[in-house]
């Protein structure tokens, strides 16, 4: 998961450098509610976070690993690295939405 702030008079992302599950925690590292970032004031409320994929990652990487064991494994693989991304790109979606529906 990470988290961003956007920029009010151009409209991009600026990602933060923190990593919280909560506005509460965030707040908390940073020592207040609100904070300075590029020179500009935000609120911890204005921080949204965005989830990882790491389903293509997970699965290239399983499938590199089955290169071992040929075709089949390179199948076998990848498909055990589809499983494995895909449950971890759920969990973060779940933290997601928890971080984006926090306030402080």
């Amino acid at each position: 998961m990470k988290l961003y702030v956007l920029d009010k008079s151009s409209n991009e992302k600026t990602y933060l450098k923190q990593s919280a599950s909560s506005k509460e925690e965030l707040a908390n590292l940073l020592g207040a509610k609100r904070f300075r970032l590029d020179d500009k004031i935000y609120s911890v409320n204005e921080v949204i976070a965005e989830a990882d994929e790491n389903t293509a990652g997970a699965m290239a990487a399983g499938g590199v690993i089955g290169v071992v064991g040929g075709v089949p494994g390179v199948i076998i693989g990848g498909l055990i690295g589809a499983l494995l991304g895909n449950s971890s790109d759920n969990e973060d979606k779940l933290k997601t939405e928890k971080f984006n529906r926090s306030q402080v």
